[in-house]
């Protein structure tokens, strides 16, 4: 199978090259057109073998939806492609090479391979850190697709290097880094007069992916919505 990035970095579309019996799983609603030879299913929950009710209950409190669509070629030298619902670009990551990641919310577009999608409890201090009580957890070896929103900036921690950013910019981080909401600066009256407030403090090692911009505020009620799931 073979993929490719276009239009990129703003109308972005993902475009998959299929011989028979690949399989690509990606967010409903996220497909733009397909050859014939494609037969497309629905999956609950994370992936074909790790499917089920629970599963697909468990991705709505990550902020995911509860199906997957399932795009499977029948034959050979087939076509689709896919959109993320955002302005921005799309990110690829071969997880062989960067290991288990976790993903913010509504980060998810498709994936293609060995990829387990799981929700993991993140604890209340996810809530107040912006994350979320639950998070995307995603192991394998096969290759991801994050939507962002902007481009995509991709930064590298060290060993006990820390790094502080808003939380809504970020889209996926590796599992060995830690996480902790801190103040923007020692001051609480210079961190909230300076409009930034409080910040994610995210320390290595590890990869962190961030995009350049977020999307409109959604205004309190969605925010608090936003925070519990």
């Amino acid at each position: 199978m073979e993929y490719r990035i276009q239009h990129a970095p703003v109308f972005t579309v993902l475009e998959f090259q299929l011989n028979e019996a690949d399989e690509v799983v990606a967010q409903p609603d996220s497909m733009i057109s397909i050859t014939p030879g494609i037969q497309i299913s629905a999956a609950v929950g994370g992936t074909q073998s790790n499917t089920g009710w629970w599963t697909g209950f468990k991705s709505l409190l990550g902020g995911e939806s509860l199906f997957r669509a399932v795009f499977r070629a029948k034959r050979d030298g087939q076509s689709l492609l896919v959109a993320p619902d955002n302005y921005g670009d799309i990110l690829p990551i071969v997880l062989a090479d960067v290991g288990s990641l976790y993903l913010s919310r509504g980060s998810y577009l498709a994936h293609i391979g060995n990829c387990h999608l799981n929700i993991k409890y993140g604890g209340v201090k996810g809530m107040f850190a912006k994350t979320g009580l639950f998070l995307l957890h995603v192991t394998g070896d096969g290759t991801l697709f994050c939507q962002t929103y902007g481009a995509i900036v991709e930064r590298t921690l060290a060993e006990g290097e820390q790094f502080l950013i808003d939380n809504r910019y970020v889209v996926a981080f590796s599992e060995t880094i830690t996480y902790q909401l801190v103040k923007a600066s020692r001051s609480l009256r210079d961190s909230l007069m300076s409009g930034e407030g409080l910040v994610n403090r995210y320390t290595g090692p590890g990869k962190l992916y961030y995009q350049t911009r977020v999307k409109p505020s959604v205004g309190f009620l969605g925010y608090l919505l936003n925070a519990v799931t």
